[in-house]
């Protein structure tokens, strides 16, 4: 079992959390990756963990969610997928993972840990003052998250691909969370670097908007289609649990 469990601080010092939604948090913690995703531990192994039971992991998890450290994608046949909200604020939910409503243009409204302290830019790159400065702190905190490959990124030419999405109206968080999402998903698939996207392919080429929705039945649009199934079913789908989020 690892050493640590990765939760967000602001679900520690939140008052209104008991001890017991802690704890279940915590232990869903012990699974995490480095970006707080690829959690598929069963109801059971969690509860055995956090030391309650079953239905009590099942009702913290529910106000985890609600409170916006947890996110739960249920996959029909098989355990939850879960991953912790590291970007959490403990004030109100985190955006939710579905692009149902469009977030404000230009805005950076709550900038993620990732975007806030972002690593610095590599040596040489210096900042250009067509830039601004919120869209520097979101190229190097995407720079800081995105997968490796064998030859080094290009930042110049990923700051390139990355703000003119920016200027298009695209929030900053969005497409850090995208960047998230598809680490995750190359370290669960265990992708080899050689065949990771480049990162200004990644935006020029619109594979990010792949990993902006919502999961259904555990994978995304472009997983479903290299699966072989209709993606018609995939949008109806989606459409469906969009609604049945509106509808709650």
């Amino acid at each position: 079992m690892p050493n640590l469990s990765i939760i967000p601080a602001a679900a520690v010092m939140d008052a209104e959390l008991s001890s017991t939604q802690l704890r279940v948090l915590c232990a869903i913690g012990i699974h995490t990756n480095k970006l707080g995703g690829g959690v598929w531990a069963s109801v059971r192994t969690l509860a055995k963990e956090a030391g309650v039971s079953e239905r009590t992991v099942q009702a913290a998890c529910g106000v985890l969610e609600e409170k916006g450290y947890l996110t739960v994608i249920a996959r029909p046949g098989l355990t939850n997928l879960y991953e912790v909200r590291l970007d959490a604020k403990g004030v109100q939910a985190a955006a939710p993972l579905h692009g149902d409503a469009p977030l404000p243009p230009q805005q950076l409204l709550h900038p993620t840990p990732a975007i806030a302290a972002a690593p610095k830019r590599p040596k040489g790159t210096t900042q250009n003052t067509t830039y601004s400065a919120d869209e520097t702190r979101i190229v190097d905190a995407i720079w800081g998250c995105y997968p490796k490959r064998p030859e080094p990124h290009s930042y110049p030419a990923a700051r390139k691909a990355i703000v003119p999405v920016l200027r298009a109206g695209t929030d900053g968080t969005r497409l850090v969370r995208a960047v998230e999402r598809y680490a995750t998903h190359c370290g669960l698939n265990k992708t080899e670097p050689q065949y990771v996207k480049s990162m200004p392919r990644f935006f020029a080429d619109d594979f990010w908007r792949a990993y902006d929705v919502v999961l259904v039945q555990g994978r995304t649009r472009e997983e479903w289609a290299r699966s072989g199934q209709d993606v018609s079913k995939f949008d109806r789908l989606l459409a469906e649990q969009s609604t049945q989020r509106r509808a709650v």
